[in-house]
């Protein structure tokens, strides 16, 4: 017999005994009716709706591991009168500490072996605890109290999360189906290989309802294609009291490097998930949403504006502007690939300022239609090492050339198939 259903038995005699006595005059006798068949039958309350942690655990000598945990549907027997072996000490999903309880060791057994009758020993082996339900409730720590030493923290918020799914109408639970409604990223189309191109990436967030507000945690995962480094890969955004019909927008900035030239893309997914283990969301195609940012890596080109001058005076009006496109080896003006000038494509040429060129490309065509091929002084203007360089010219009112221009950069495409982009600029002095 397991000494705890024996001392359980003998109390319950105990308390009997003593509640009649506190009721009945000692001259009184009792009247019972001795007919089953008249006797009123025990109502059983159907109606309650209390619940339990069902814990099952495998024990060893100073520690034990989870096996189940389950939501019962019926009250936990009460711990008033378990003797300090075990304490139960529930937490909340916010870290804030719960009820504890005494609870009895299912490792202490009776043994009835060893021909000295029934005998108390420790047994490790398999063991279930059980505590009253709370939809609150993270996790619980068991910890042997004669030893002094913890046995098991058993998180608690999967069994509450499948029995709130299963029930979601259950005053314990909340109902809420969280969406990511829209995303959206933005950022320069054009990079250089080796730079960072900030990219900007919002969500929109909502609860859907039916009940609210909610918390929420929100996770965006970003993933760059071959060639491309985005920073960070990972954000974690908390969204408190998520309320029906309010939604929120949330902005998220990312960085993202070209590590070789060529059309990259960068997929951003923006997931939401109930912050509560309580909190059902029936509605899990609407959780995530992903957009992608795509990226054209061009390589880096050396340019000087008006070859043999330092300063490069332009006027705003000037009717043909020259500039040089210079071949370059790999590390030649801090440049980390080569470019050959002679593989530009004339047709895809626009000279103009940094902002639009970015943005959408637009510029001043070259004005003859052609690359000039020539040896083209350095940056030193006076310098020629001797390879073929590419002379463009574009007309500065088509730029146009302001008085507050401080550079002028060059894009377009080159290689086989002009399939491939390039960029350059260099600095001018805007004169009358």
């Amino acid at each position: 017999m397991n000494i705890r259903h024996t001392s359980a038995i003998v109390g319950a005699i105990a308390i009997g005994a003593m509640a009649v006595a506190s009721v009945l005059p000692i001259s009184a006798t009792p009247q019972y009716d001795t007919n089953p068949a008249t006797a009123p039958l025990p109502q059983y309350d159907y109606g309650d709706t209390s619940k339990s942690f069902v814990v099952d655990l495998q024990f060893g000598d100073t520690s034990a591991t989870p096996v189940k945990v389950a939501v019962g549907e019926g009250r936990s027997y009460s711990h008033l009168g378990d003797p300090p072996l075990l304490r139960l000490s529930l937490t909340d999903d916010d870290g804030a500490p719960g009820p504890s309880f005494n609870a009895w060791d299912p490792r202490w057994v009776l043994d009835e072996t060893g021909g000295h009758g029934e005998q108390l020993t420790v047994r490790p082996g398999p063991g279930t605890l059980v505590v009253p339900f709370d939809g609150d409730v993270a996790s619980m720590l068991v910890r042997d109290q004669r030893a002094g030493t913890d046995l098991a923290t058993v998180d608690l918020g999967p069994a509450v999360h499948e029995f709130c799914v299963a029930h979601p109408t259950d005053p314990e639970c909340i109902e809420s189906d969280l969406a990511v409604t829209s995303t959206t990223a933005s950022g320069d189309p054009l990079g250089v290989v080796g730079q960072a191109v900030p990219v900007t990436v919002g969500a929109v967030v909502a609860n859907l309802g039916p009940d609210g507000p909610v918390d929420a945690d929100v996770t965006q995962t970003a993933v760059a294609s071959v060639g491309a480094t985005v920073t960070p890969s990972t954000l974690s955004v908390d969204v408190d009291g998520l309320a029906v019909g309010m939604p929120r927008t949330l902005t998220n900035q990312y960085s993202v490097t070209c590590d070789t030239a060529g059309l990259k893309t960068v997929v951003v997914t923006t997931k939401v998930v109930p912050e509560k283990a309580k909190v059902a969301d029936l509605v899990a195609a609407n959780n995530e949403r992903s957009v992608t940012f795509s990226l054209d890596c061009a390589v880096p080109v050396t340019v000087n504006v008006k070859p043999g001058s330092l300063r490069n005076p332009v006027n705003v009006n000037e009717g043909a502007i020259p500039i040089a496109v210079l071949t370059t080896k790999a590390g030649e003006y801090g440049q980390p690939v080569a470019f050959d000038a002679a593989t530009i494509e004339a047709a895809t040429v626009r000279v103009g300022v940094r902002g639009a060129l970015v943005a959408t490309g637009t510029g001043a065509p070259e004005m003859h239609g052609k690359v000039h091929l020539e040896d083209s002084v350095e940056l030193d203007e006076h310098t020629r090492d001797g390879d073929a360089d590419g002379v463009v010219h574009a007309r500065a009112d088509q730029i146009p050339v302001q008085t507050s221009t401080t550079e002028l950069c060059v894009r377009g495409r080159f290689g086989a198939g002009a399939s491939t982009t390039f960029f350059g600029c260099d600095h001018i002095e805007v004169v009358p």
